[in-house]
């Protein structure tokens, strides 16, 4: 801006204007050609972005789904039911539940490891039956399904019951 005023400061000089025309032109350069923009405000601009998505699936009365509370009680006995495992106490038989193989000497223990296996077959046997309407299958073949996955899914050393009915360690 300095630079553009001074440049028509120095042609009003070279020409021989009239006083009056030399300060309208100047006035109009120095007020009128710049005008003042201001950029910034008295608070920080806030912008309010709120958006949604809600997914809905027509529901059909005969939709058959699992209880999600069996889910959560499995989910938080798992740590039990490894325990048990890893004692050698209880073991994966060939209908996909558990079953105590070595019950423990001390009673109050034995009496938590019949609480936990009898809990968690009732849930499994909850998943099984859920299973087998969804799929449309018997549930004894559900049964064999979900043992097969529970004793490949077994770590070594724990037990397992062979179609047979022996017990091995795998």
């Amino acid at each position: 801006m300095k630079k553009t005023f001074y440049c028509i400061l120095k042609i009003l000089l070279f020409c021989k204007l009239l006083k009056k025309e030399r300060i309208l032109i100047l006035s109009f350069c120095a007020f009128g050609c710049s005008p003042t923009v201001k950029l910034t405000t008295p608070e920080p601009v806030k912008i309010n972005v709120n958006m949604g998505v809600v997914v809905t699936e027509k529901e059909s009365p005969n939709r058959i789904t699992l209880d999600p509370q069996v889910a959560d009680r499995r989910r938080l006995r798992s740590g039990e039911v490894q325990s048990l495992k890893n004692a050698r106490v209880i073991g994966e038989n060939r209908e996909g539940y558990l079953e105590i193989i070595n019950p423990p000497k001390e009673e109050n223990y034995r009496n938590w490891a019949k609480k936990v296996v009898a809990e968690e077959n009732e849930d499994r046997t909850k998943l099984y039956l859920t299973q087998a309407k969804i799929q449309g299958k018997p549930l004894e073949e559900i049964e064999r399904e979900y043992a097969k996955k529970w004793q490949e899914m077994s770590f070594p050393g724990e037990y397992i019951q062979e179609y047979n009915g022996k017990w091995i360690q795998k």
